[in-house]
């Protein structure tokens, strides 16, 4: 089954877990690739990659050396990053971004230089949300950042604002649904 069939699949079995009918089009997935200096990317988390098209695009652009660790709590969605991913450089997490740290220190990733995440932050209570940008903001170098994309309103805003220095918000018109973009810098 092809990523788009897949996510859609998938969408309509779960549609609070997924989100969105479709995964980051090509000009989300653009925005989200000019806001990183790959060169100065050592380890990149990503929470929440579906059928990995943003995964894909990092994994092109990244060093040989870099790592990629993907955050993915559907099981469906993690069989089909598996057979389809073979590079070295990526590893696919079968759990929440709630446990982030227990991941990072069992697999000795260090700090993080970006963090890029689709999860539907709308759907998750408070606590997790502060929980997981909390975990964020800890394990992200000082000068590097978080990219939230795959939003839908404009309620992620003030969370973001209790852990980030300076909170940017855009929105792509040209993803179904048009997706907010938030850039969040850590001084």
């Amino acid at each position: 089954m092809n990523s788009k069939l897949n996510f859609l699949a998938n969408y309509l079995k779960k549609p609070k877990e997924v989100a969105a009918i479709l995964p980051s089009s090509k000009f989300v997935i653009g925005r989200i690739k000019r806001l990183i200096d790959f060169e100065k990317a050592d380890c990149i988390v990503e929470f929440g990659p579906g059928t990995g098209s943003v995964s894909k695009m990092l994994l092109s652009n990244m060093k040989s050396n870099a790592k990629l660790l993907c955050f993915e709590t559907n099981n469906r969605f993690c069989s089909y990053l598996r057979q389809n991913f073979s590079d070295k450089r990526i590893t696919i997490i079968n759990d929440s971004a709630e446990n982030l740290d227990i991941h990072l220190k069992k697999l000795d990733a260090g700090s993080v230089d970006y963090f890029i995440s689709s999860i539907p932050f709308t759907f998750l209570d408070k606590k997790a949300k502060t929980m997981i940008l909390k975990k964020v903001s800890s394990e992200l170098k000082p000068g590097k950042r978080l990219i939230v994309s795959q939003q839908y309103n404009l309620h992620l805003k003030k969370y973001l604002l209790d852990y980030f220095d300076k909170v940017i918000v855009d929105i792509e018109l040209r993803n179904i649904p048009p997706s907010f973009i938030y850039v969040c810098d850590k001084a």
